[in-house]
């Protein structure tokens, strides 16, 4: 139950958090619609409806954060509720298995480590956090004193990217 197979640490990124009073605003697909018209990867998305609306964070990749605020305050309906955090990374611990008790353990350590978590995210395969970009590898080194990593593998950064794009099909010849 103390062990995970890995942990995974994000390039730096852009934390951008939308929110809107109505829940019919349409506000996280125009969002949406706006970074896949750009061709802007999200590596991570959470979105939660409140009594006061709903609340959208993503990520996106640091490159890309002065594209997004261009397009951002172009758009008035999504102008005016938009936040940013630059300099943050994901840490992603897996695998999770919906285990509480990893969760518990896991953010009661960053924590005590007076680590910054500005989001997370959970599924049955990961569990990730949002931290400041110049602390993920202190917050990893954290996990690795926490939990046992099976199979001694060591954290790894991401070596690539995948980016969007368009690819066009041969056009047929009859």
């Amino acid at each position: 139950m103390n062990n995970i197979k890995g942990l995974k640490i994000s390039g730096e990124l852009c934390l951008v958090r939308l929110h809107t009073e109505s829940r019919d605003s349409g506000l996280l697909p125009a969002f949406c619609s706006l970074l896949a018209g750009s061709q802007i990867n999200m590596p991570f998305l959470s979105t939660e409806s409140q009594a006061d609306g709903i609340h959208t964070t993503c990520c996106v990749d640091g490159a890309h954060q002065a594209l997004i605020k261009r397009l951002l305050s172009a758009e008035p309906v999504l102008k005016e509720r938009a936040e940013y955090t630059d300099g943050v990374g994901l840490l992603t611990l897996f695998p999770h298995q919906s285990r509480l008790q990893l969760f518990g353990r896991s953010l009661r350590a960053l924590a005590q480590a007076d680590l910054r978590v500005f989001a997370m995210a959970s599924s049955i395969g990961a569990l990730t956090y949002v931290l400041d970009y110049a602390q993920l590898d202190k917050a990893a080194a954290v996990m690795q004193a926490c939990f046992e990593i099976t199979g001694n593998h060591a954290p790894f950064k991401a070596e690539f990217t995948v980016a969007q794009g368009t690819q066009r099909r041969p056009e047929r010849k009859e």
